[in-house]
């Protein structure tokens, strides 16, 4: 029996692809539409150390959640292996989550 062969995965979409589809589009030049882009994510940054919250509208909300920090060295047992370990720190940290519009979302359906 022959093995099926699975169809060759498609190609993403890289930063510089990106940058090229968006120069053509628009008639800019690559670098402008580069630096443009270093615009965006300087104010996505900014705004969300200001407010914890960016919108981009039309496609989706970011939101800034500060994790704390989790003391470790806590004696804890394996339910699986009845084995005992110790649970080690995990420093305090920034999570972001993506949440898309509902118009994309329905676009997308």
């Amino acid at each position: 029996m022959a093995k099926a062969t699975k169809p060759a995965p498609k190609k993403k979409l890289t930063k510089s692809a990106l940058f090229a589809h968006l120069a053509e589009a628009s008639g800019h030049k690559k670098t402008e539409v580069a630096a443009l882009y270093d615009l965006l994510v300087d104010a996505i940054t900014k705004e969300l150390k200001k407010s914890g919250e960016f919108i981009l509208p039309g496609v989706a909300k970011l939101k800034l959640k500060r994790v704390p920090a989790v003391k470790g060295g806590e004696k804890k047992v394996m339910p699986a292996t009845g084995q005992e370990y110790v649970t080690k720190s995990k420093p305090a940290h920034n999570k972001i989550r993506l949440v898309p519009v509902k118009a994309l979302k329905d676009s997308l359906a």
